[in-house]
């Protein structure tokens, strides 16, 4: 009776062994990822993790590329990446991750209950995929310096009792109303145009994937703009002011000329949830116009 070799005999086991141990890590990868999509809240967009839009700095740009990558909408891809690490990705994560990777989290995405996830795709559809240009258009006049803006999300704000800012500053140089002209950073319809007490002058416009960018503390209104009408992305808007923080209609100097802007959804149990625009605007600053003021 022949017998048989030892060194192939352990050459086998060891293969055998390997390929069992990736198709079982593989499968209760699969398994995790599954289980982790499957207690996604269903109203997971009303979240403050959600709302609060905790992308990297330059995380928009990274998704931008991925969805290039696989194919994806950049909203869909958003949507895929930001839901599987819990929306507050590392600047790290996002460079690990590669098109294999978000291929396979949507094709498990798909198995799963459409109405928790769906939302979620939905939310950064309306956030991301009408963004056109930066509100505040460069100057071509040199001598003119750029706006600035932080992360002002959350700050606390006391005028009308104490509250919760709900949008981005963007601060200019030059302190002197109608200065800098404000543009639509969307397609859109003009849904409000107005007074407001705490928004001053402002003018709210819907996008076409349900958005609503509204921009707040304008010295004047471009002419003949109007509720009910449709403007293009990069059309004049108004010109930043100082107005609002007082019933009477037409108040102004109460705090530094700026742009308030913010980003509104609708949701099942909220007519107007805000959501950070910070890194939005991050991402929309090399969306700028040149105009000449």
């Amino acid at each position: 009776m022949k017998r048989k070799n030892p060194v192939r005999l352990m050459v086998f086991w060891s293969v055998f062994l390997s390929l069992a141990a990736l198709i079982c890590v593989t499968n209760l990868h699969t398994l995790w990822n599954y289980a982790f999509w499957a207690n996604i809240p269903a109203d997971m967009v009303e979240k403050d993790v959600f709302r609060d839009m905790d992308f990297p700095r330059d995380g928009l740009e990274k998704i931008e590329q991925l969805a290039k990558k696989t194919g994806l909408q950049f909203a869909e891809t958003a949507a895929i990446v930001m839901t599987r690490y819990d929306f507050s990705p590392s600047t790290w994560e996002l460079e690990g991750t590669n098109r294999e990777d978000v291929w396979d989290w949507n094709h498990i995405l798909e198995g799963t209950d459409e109405t928790k996830y769906k939302p979620i795709e939905e939310a950064y559809q309306a956030i991301l995929s009408d963004i056109q240009y930066f509100p505040v258009p460069d100057s071509l006049n040199k001598e003119k310096k750029p706006v600035t803006f932080s992360d002002t999300w959350k700050q606390k704000r006391t005028y009308g009792g104490e509250r919760l800012h709900e949008g981005t500053d963007i601060m200019g140089d030059a302190y002197e109303r109608g200065t800098y002209p404000i543009v639509s950073m969307t397609d859109g319809y003009v849904e409000n145009m107005g007074w407001l007490e705490k928004g001053g002058w402002r003018i709210g416009i819907r996008g076409a994937s349900g958005g609503y960018f509204y921009y707040a503390h304008l010295y004047a209104f471009a002419s003949g703009l109007k509720e009910g009408d449709f403007v293009k992305a990069g059309q004049l808007l108004g010109y930043m002011g100082d107005s609002g923080y007082g019933k009477e209609e037409g108040t102004i100097g109460k705090f530094p000329v700026h742009l308030h802007f913010g980003i509104y959804l609708e949701t099942e149990h909220m007519e107007e949830m805000s959501v950070n625009p910070y890194p939005i605007l991050v991402y929309a600053q090399k969306y700028k116009l040149n105009y000449d003021y």
